[in-house]
């Protein structure tokens, strides 16, 4: 994890290609501190290397982010106002790639879509 303490898993569900997860935000964490101290704002690619993390742990394969082919924001992930997050994703293996298309939500609304390519380290 390239962020230490930053979550935690409150639970998931796996299927044969697909992972949702529930996680909590160390709202206490460090990387608030600087981003930003009077309104904390989870970091862009901080949410992108979650999703990174999960095609890990999903995968059991350490992974590098090749390319993003789609990365939309469309709200504030502020810890101090919610802290979970659910994180769902689609895994797709070809040509030695793996493609992600992903969503993050919370309170059941869409907070970031996104389409990621890994490839295994």
């Amino acid at each position: 994890m390239l962020l230490k303490n930053f979550t935690s898993i409150i639970s998931e569900k796996k299927e044969e290609n697909c992972l949702t997860s529930k996680i909590q935000i160390n709202a206490n964490h460090e990387v608030f501190q600087g981003h930003f101290p009077e309104r904390s704002v989870t970091p862009g690619v901080v949410l992108i290397q979650l999703f990174k993390e999960e095609a890990e742990r999903f995968l059991g394969k350490t992974l590098r982010i090749e390319k993003t082919n789609q990365v939309k924001f469309l709200a504030i992930v502020n810890p101090d106002l919610n802290n979970k997050l659910e994180l769902q994703s689609v895994f797709l293996e070809k040509d030695n790639q793996i493609q992600i298309v992903g969503k993050a939500l919370q309170n059941n609304g869409v907070v970031l879509k996104l389409k990621l390519i890994l490839k295994a380290v």
